[in-house]
């Protein structure tokens, strides 16, 4: 305890003397900021509504994926509920290949029946390995097929340096990097009910038989905590994927090599921290009229909805907010026909000469040239309206 002690004390002073750059392609922390320390070889802060990226270094960077590959099982299982074909209350039974699974396990026997809530929790708090293949089969028996699903949904999600070879992160040939991770988390917390599975400290399974202990420590304590991992891979690196959110902003955080167990929360606390500190969401405001109804000329229909191509939210500095311009432009009418996804306007917003965020304006549904028979029934309809 004397020796924690020390170094927290060391990392205190540490951290209130100097500031660590992120990568090139992150944002820098200056004197004038809070100071962020990470023990961590490779981390990465990211807000996870908007995937912005806050801050980082060694982000890019292969590294075994572990125990963090059954995050992706875990997500294919969600998609498999979210289109009804799965369900919490699905009772899953238990294969050969699931029972021969290494520790860390429940000890699931073969031909064993159990809910996929309870196969949830095991993975979400235990990281176990018998009920991570039992999800995973629950999906796609063929495990080859199921890889297939794991690899086509990474490269899905922009996860490009991610390639998977098993479901559970036993195997070394399974990669990924920080930054592939946190676009990973950012997806699984769109998934609300595993909110009470990834906060859970400690749980039972199988009847009480199995006690599973969460090596998230934060989420005893963490405010606004909301996920997700901790493990130790298999040539002994601390790893940790956290999310916490507070008011509109949700941040992911992933440290790869923190220098132990204990500095492992603490790297991702100080990460959590400095990004609810330095950052803010900022939504630009706009004349409600840029989102009215388009106009058509010569189309089936008069007029069109539009929507944005993204969320119209980003990330800033604090204190920033009065340096933004918000540039709006759209077509004050466009003639049919118009396809789904035309551009008919876009947004910008700018901090000085930087653009920080654009988005274009786009028609939500098809709009057909109207023929001379529409034409004609218009008119007479019109006429008959008189």
């Amino acid at each position: 305890m004397k020796r924690l002690a020390f170094i927290m004390a060391v990392i205190f002073v540490f951290s209130n003397t100097f500031s660590l750059c992120a990568d090139a392609d992150g944002i820098a922390a200056s004197k004038k900021q809070n100071a962020l320390y990470v023990s961590a070889d490779k981390y990465v802060i990211m807000e996870s509504g908007t995937k912005s990226f806050l801050a980082g270094s060694g982000s890019n960077e292969s590294f075994s994926a572990s125990h963090l590959t059954k995050l992706m099982t875990l997500l294919l299982a969600c998609e498999k509920i979210d289109q009804k074909k799965l369900s919490l209350k699905s009772e899953i039974t238990v294969g050969e290949r699931a029972n021969s699974q290494q520790d860390p396990q429940i000890w699931l026997d073969n031909g064993e029946k159990i809910k996929l809530s309870e196969l949830i929790k095991a993975v979400t708090i235990g990281n176990a390995n018998d009920a991570c293949v039992a999800i995973s089969e629950a999906v796609e028996a063929d495990e080859k097929k199921f890889l297939n699903l794991m690899n086509q949904k990474a490269k899905s999600l922009g996860m490009t340096k991610t390639v998977y070879s098993d479901c559970t992160g036993v195997s070394d040939k399974s990669i990924t990097t920080a930054h592939d991770t946190a676009l990973l988390c950012a997806e699984l917390l769109k998934k609300d009910y595993l909110f009470d599975y990834f906060t859970k400290w400690r749980d039972f399974v199988r009847g009480g038989k199995t006690e599973l202990v969460n090596q998230n420590t934060l989420v005893k304590s963490y405010n606004g905590i909301t996920g997700l991992k901790a493990c130790v891979s298999n040539d002994g690196s601390c790893i940790i994927a956290a999310s916490a959110k507070r008011g509109d902003m949700s941040l992911v955080c992933v440290a790869v090599g923190s220098s132990s167990d204990d500095m492992r929360a603490v790297d991702a606390r100080n990460m959590l921290d400095y990004g609810f500190s330095e950052f803010q969401i900022y939504k630009p405001t706009v004349d409600k009229e840029f989102f009215d109804d388009m106009r058509i000329t010569h189309g089936e229909v008069e007029k069109v909805s539009v929507s944005l191509s993204k969320p119209f939210k980003l990330v800033i500095k604090r204190g920033t907010s009065s340096q933004m311009e918000v540039e709006a432009k759209r077509e004050e009418y466009v003639s049919a026909p118009k396809k789904k996804g035309d551009i008919v306007g876009n947004i910008a917003v700018k901090n000085g000469e930087n653009t920080v965020f654009s988005a274009d304006l786009l028609i939500k549904k098809d709009v057909e040239r109207l023929s001379v028979f529409g034409a004609f029934k218009k008119l007479l309809s019109a006429l008959i309206g008189e």
